[in-house]
């Protein structure tokens, strides 16, 4: 019977007789194993079905909480470029289902971090693995999902924005190199000075 009381099937194992009640067209009845397949399922479905014994006494054998729910949609994965800069492309993510969203940044050399939450019974989840973006929707009946690779997707737009490679960071990183180069020459100059100047003092000292 279902959680409203109404017999689905009712088997007399004297007689072998089987009646079947509500859902009547969508019922299968196995008498040897004593299952019942209900077919067909609507959400109006959900509910508690329980099976009981009746003789001398009245026994529950069984007890099913059935939830009936529809195949998700696929998610929808986006992608933004806010900076390329020192061989680094960093891409912003958003994956979004019916009612939640995911939003995160990878970086094209380090892409492990996972971001999951639930609605309900629905997943929604973001990952990356081996350079591959990954926004997976699933309940307990199904699931899909949409990917992106990271990498395909920094090649061209490196190409098509070079300008972005003169971004702060990477021009910071230029001047602190330059900066580095220059104080070391010079360096390298007052020393080699201090030598030859040693040998024009000695040089005159052994012609006095």
């Amino acid at each position: 019977m279902n959680d409203e009381s109404e017999n689905i099937v009712r088997f007399v194992n004297e007689s072998g007789d089987i009646t079947c009640f509500v859902y009547k067209d969508r019922v299968d009845f196995n008498n040897k194993t004593l299952s019942v397949t209900l077919k067909n399922m609507q959400k109006t479905d959900s509910g508690l079905y329980t099976a009981k014994t009746i003789g001398k006494t009245t026994t529950f054998v069984a007890e099913h909480n059935v939830l009936v729910i529809d195949p998700v949609d696929s998610p929808v994965l986006k992608t933004k470029f806010p900076m390329i800069s020192v061989n680094v492309c960093v891409v912003n993510v958003s994956c979004s289902g019916p009612d939640q969203t995911i939003r995160h940044s990878y970086h094209s050399n380090d892409c492990t971090q996972e971001e999951v939450t639930s609605s309900g019974v629905q997943t929604l989840a973001l990952y990356c693995r081996k350079n591959r973006v990954v926004c997976n929707y699933s309940n307990p009946v199904s699931w899909k999902n949409q990917t992106i690779e990271i990498n395909q997707l920094c090649t061209p737009y490196e190409k098509e924005h070079p300008e972005e490679n003169n971004s702060p960071l990477f021009l910071w990183l230029s001047v602190i190199a330059g900066v580095f180069v220059l104080v070391f020459t010079a360096v390298s100059y007052k020393k080699r000075k201090r030598v030859l100047n040693r040998r024009v003092i000695k040089a005159v000292e052994k012609l006095v």
